[in-house]
């Protein structure tokens, strides 16, 4: 009858040392999914109470709000017809960025200052959101920890901004007020910033998706 070999020294070492990296992994999903559960979501406005909503207009007559849009559609990353070259946003896109900026409009942008990232798919949605041709910022392509900051050095007392950028710039605001980035924004969705210039505080007060804007606003 042939013995079964017994384990060399360095096979036995070994087994633990495998054993702690699974416990250490397991530990830290146990981390990750605790704290993506525990940190709260930036709210969707649609399925938020009347009073958000109600507290968005508010703030946006008091000229409180800022609000970071995410670009159209990109045409590099879609099956859809291409607007003109692969860097910039589809057609579709154009006509969601068009309805976008109606709504802007019907909140009113009298008192409002625009900015976008200069690359091309934020350009051509800032520009057929509100039919002319936006001034860039550089802020807002290279955004990384910078963006809240910044758009508070651009941003007047009184006056809404509206700023068109890129979901890394928008999941960075977010984990910088401490919410979520578990959810990338959609294509021209609106997360909406109130700030309080005298205590240099933010409060985020929604998301708007492109296709929730009149249902938001009906509330």
């Amino acid at each position: 009858m042939k013995k079964t070999p017994n384990s060399s020294p360095k096979e036995k070492k070994k087994k633990p040392i495998k054993t702690l990296i699974v416990i250490a992994a397991l530990l830290l999903l146990c981390f990750t999914t605790y704290a993506a559960l525990k940190t709260p979501r930036p709210p969707h406005l649609t399925r938020s109470s009347t009073l958000e909503i109600a507290r968005l207009k508010e703030e946006w007559e008091k000229g409180n709000v800022i609000a970071f849009v995410r670009h159209a559609e990109r045409c590099d990353q879609s099956t859809a017809t291409c607007l003109d070259s692969t860097d910039g946003i589809t057609v579709p896109g154009k006509d969601v960025a068009i309805e976008v900026g109606d709504n802007f409009r019907n909140l009113g942008i009298n008192t409002t200052d625009i900015f976008t990232s200069p690359l091309k798919r934020t350009q051509q949605t800032a520009d057929y959101m509100f039919n002319r041709k936006i001034q860039s910022q550089e802020w807002l392509a290279n955004c990384q920890n910078t963006i809240l900051h910044n758009a508070t050095n651009n941003k007047s007392p009184k006056r809404n901004l509206v700023l068109i950028t890129h979901s890394d710039c928008m999941k960075d605001i977010e984990r910088s007020l401490n919410y979520s980035t578990s959810e990338k924004p959609d294509y021209s969705s609106a997360l909406m910033v109130s700030y309080d210039d005298k205590t240099e505080s933010f409060q985020i007060i929604g998301i708007i998706d492109p296709k929730d804007w009149n249902l938001s606003l009906k509330n």
